[in-house]
């Protein structure tokens, strides 16, 4: 029976990894596509609004607004992004112009290039990478987890509950 840990009866055919989009393998260099994402490769090159809920890699080039609420988005060494984003977590190891937010977090890696304004909860800047813009450090709302119409929040209106409509005395009906 065959096992990945061992090696197959028949050593002479070497083992041969299939690109999954033409030649457009990541390199190692290039690591983080973990091939549960789109994979946008060097040779292409996007004009227009790109939306979707899945993760993408970007090694091409794309210009035009990126829309991804909540997903993950990652910029690699090769990749250029010239246009507003909206995503979950942005990771930038290329280069990315333009107005970024990200619910979570933004990364910027060394050799990795960013240029405009940044809102996000947490960013991460590493040695040798570049940025010039600003930065919105957005925090969650202390009391979102509280409702404003909470019994706890008013008292007159949890004893309204609990014993029903007050009725003035003498005033049965």
């Amino acid at each position: 029976m065959w096992s990945p840990s061992r090696p197959t009866s028949n050593p002479s055919q070497p083992s041969v990894q299939k690109p999954m989009y033409g030649n457009a393998l990541p390199t190692a260099n290039n690591t983080p596509y973990n091939g549960r994402s789109t994979y946008i490769g060097k040779l292409l090159l996007i004009k227009g609004e790109v939306s979707g809920s899945e993760p993408i890699h970007i090694e091409g080039r794309i210009e035009g607004q990126i829309s991804l609420p909540g997903s993950h988005m990652n910029i690699g060494r090769d990749g250029v992004v010239m246009s507003d984003v909206q995503a979950g977590e942005v990771i930038v190891r290329g280069t990315l112009q333009g107005k970024l937010t990200a619910s979570d977090l933004v990364e910027i890696h060394s050799g990795g290039s960013l240029v405009g304004e940044v809102a996000a909860r947490r960013i991460s800047i590493e040695d040798g990478a570049y940025f010039q813009g600003s930065i919105d450090m957005r925090r969650p709302d202390p009391k979102a987890h509280l409702d404003i119409g909470s019994t706890t929040l008013n008292p007159e209106k949890r004893l309204r509950e609990v014993d029903g409509p007050r009725q003035a005395p003498g005033l049965d009906h």
